[in-house]
């Protein structure tokens, strides 16, 4: 199992942009026919501007690797998903993609 996090560090006052933003792009997602995930706001006040945590966290899972890649390589080469990115971009700080497996230990 994969665990995908995208963390996102809004510019000041974009936030809310950042939000929609990321609403559209797990939209497309089910338009690709991939999961949408699920989007994590900051439930304390440390978010919101503070560059320690991220302000949005968007979560997926996928069963292999290999799946998360297919999954990817989908996503970038849908041209619609390429200008919400785009957009995306130009509204954050900072991004960050990170990539888990999940430990068997039981």
């Amino acid at each position: 199992m994969i665990l995908v996090h995208q963390r996102y560090f809004a510019k000041p006052g974009l936030l809310e942009q950042v939000i929609q933003t990321r609403v559209e792009a797990s939209r497309r997602l089910i338009e690709l026919g991939v999961p949408a995930g699920h989007i994590w706001l900051s439930a304390r006040s440390e978010a919101g501007g503070s560059g320690v945590l991220p302000d949005l966290v968007w979560e997926c899972t996928s069963p292999s690797l290999e799946e998360r890649e297919r999954m990817r390589r989908l996503q970038e080469s849908d041209p619609t998903f390429h200008a919400i990115r785009t957009r995306q971009g130009t509204q954050l700080v900072q991004w960050v993609r990170e990539h888990y497996r999940r430990l068997e230990w039981r």
